[in-house]
């Protein structure tokens, strides 16, 4: 911290992602099957990692999810994802991407969606929908 920082009204910068604590949910009945996927719950609404911890999604994640669900492991060209919903453009998607990684880092996983420089996104993780949660 510099004497900078102290005196900012801003308060000291944030700590590393890795020094957050992980905010694990008490595991689901069954959840031996969930490893190794990441599964959508609640029609969609909350991503569950393969460690079990959950993430609630904004409208626009859980569309940019659902269509990633419908087209496995094939990369979605961006104008893709951004006909979900109609009042997405570019700069939309591609901030709530960015905030989707930043929110899925903070419990320590790294998010398998990457991105194709020219093209859109790609999920390389195992992804599916689970419709009785």
């Amino acid at each position: 911290m510099t004497a900078f920082d102290a005196f900012s009204p801003l308060g000291p910068p944030p700590p590393n992602a890795s020094q957050l604590p992980r905010t694990a949910a008490p595991p689901l009945p069954g959840s031996d099957r969930l490893d190794g996927w990441w599964s959508l719950l609640y029609r969609g609404w909350t991503l569950l990692a393969p460690s079990g911890v959950r993430i609630d999604l904004t409208e626009i994640e859980r569309a940019c999810f659902q269509c990633l669900l419908r087209n496995p492991n094939r990369e979605l060209r961006r104008e893709e994802l951004m006909a979900t919903r109609a009042s997405t453009n570019l700069r939309t998607l591609n901030v709530a991407i960015c905030r989707l990684r930043s929110k899925v880092l903070r419990t320590g996983i790294r998010l398998p969606l990457h991105t194709v420089h020219g093209v859109g996104y790609v999920f390389l993780g195992n992804l599916r929908e689970l419709s009785d949660l």
